[in-house]
Order: structure tokens, then sequence, then C-alpha cells
């Protein structure tokens, strides 16, 4: 059951998507917005990771104001969104961390 597609619909203001095993990490996104402007950004593991299970981690930074991240992760063609509570705390206000399989190519 691989993850074959991650979708970000929210990064208010600053998101990190970080896939990671024991013996080392790649970082598939970093993306930087504000004022709740649109987001649309797709990230296909299968096409930047060998395959394998990671983890990944998402990692949300606020600068100000209230923060708004949304992260859809597909996995065996089932969607499964992840998202932040309000707060307009700053610096890093939301972590989630999950395990993905990646089947390189898909």
């Amino acid at each position: 059951m691989p993850t074959t597609k991650i979708h970000v619909t929210a990064a208010d203001n600053e998101l990190l998507l970080i896939a990671s095993t024991p013996t080392g990490s790649s970082q598939l996104l970093h993306y930087k917005s504000g004022f709740n402007k649109p987001v649309d950004v797709n990230v296909f593991p299968g096409a930047i990771l060998a395959t394998g299970s990671y983890d990944l981690t998402m990692l949300g930074v606020n600068w100000g104001g209230a923060i708004n991240f949304t992260v859809t992760v597909t996995t065996d063609g089932h969607p499964q969104v992840f998202q932040s509570n309000a707060s307009t705390t700053h610096g890093n206000v939301w972590s989630q961390t999950i395990q993905i399989h990646v089947v390189s190519g898909q």
C-alpha cells in the first residue's frame, strides 16, 4: 500500500515536509506563504524517494497572526487529511509524523 501523493492546500506561514529513516532524511517540500493565500501543491514521493518505509514529518511555522496548515496524504488510493488547530503562537506551532511506504516510480 504505497503513499502516492501528498497534497498541500493550506500553508500559513511556512510548511516543511521531511521523509526520514534511521539512516537519514530528505526534505520533500519547503513552502512559504501568508495571509491565507490559496495553496495547491502536489508532491509525489515515488518520484523523489527510493522504495521503502519512511516517517513523514510535517512541520508548520508561524511568523505571526493565525495559522492554517492542511496536508492530505493519499495511501493505497485513500486520502487522509491532517490539519493544524487554531493558534496565534509564533515559531514551530504544528507538527505531525506518520508512517508512509513509498514505491519508486509510483
